[in-house]
């Protein structure tokens, strides 16, 4: 879901699909960004992380790594989440939510980023200071966002102000919770699931 957000922005799949069914055939304004040509930084090195950098790396992209809970000696790993910001044309966040990390994204670590820098959060809208993003985006335009969650996303989604933004702004894509959304990754849950409770009545 990371990699398809990614892809999606990049290439401004979004908007020029939207052009096209409003009568436009005008590709000039939808010129997009190759792999091969960008840094991602990875914010999280677990199972989902290491996914998404095996894809870009396969792409042809160069990536930039940081999670302090994962000990990997390779040349792509940094301990200076700072100059991930600094350097990554791309940043996508694969960890989870806690009192450490809520807020990762906040207006100090935005500053620190390219002007045309794509995020991608397909983990918790929580990482994010949205309010601060939303400055942010204003303030560049050629900034973009593609999420799969937002913050506090079931109680008070109506009134979200990314939601409210993307509805008129074309820096934005969010979809509704979808990443585990497969057929595939539903029959793996269920039957684990099962398996689960099938051992609880046998034991």
């Amino acid at each position: 879901m990371a990699l398809a957000l990614t892809l999606s922005s990049l290439r401004n799949v979004v908007r020029s699909s939207k052009s096209v069914l409003h009568g436009s055939w005008d590709y000039t304004k939808f010129i997009g960004r190759q792999f091969n040509s960008l840094t991602v930084g990875i914010i999280g090195y677990g199972r989902l992380g290491r996914m998404y950098a095996k894809y870009c790396k396969a792409l042809g992209s160069k990536i930039i790594v940081y999670d302090p809970y994962v000990k990997v000696k390779n040349n792509y790993f940094t301990n200076n989440i700072n100059f991930l910001f600094k350097k990554s044309d791309i940043v996508s966040l694969h960890v989870h939510l806690n009192k450490k990390n809520r807020n990762i994204i906040n207006s100090k670590k935005l500053n620190l980023m390219k002007s045309n820098v794509l995020i991608i959060n397909t983990s918790r809208g929580e990482l994010i200071n949205e309010k601060n993003l939303i400055k942010f985006l204003k303030k560049n335009p050629k900034a973009k966002f593609a999420t799969d969650v937002v913050s506090n996303e079931i109680l008070k989604r109506k009134s979200n102000l990314l939601i409210r933004m993307a509805k008129n702004n074309d820096q934005i894509i969010i979809t509704p919770h979808i990443g585990g959304m497969t057929v595939e990754a539903q029959e793996y849950a269920y039957i684990g699931v099962a398996r689960l409770l099938k051992n609880f009545l046998i034991n």
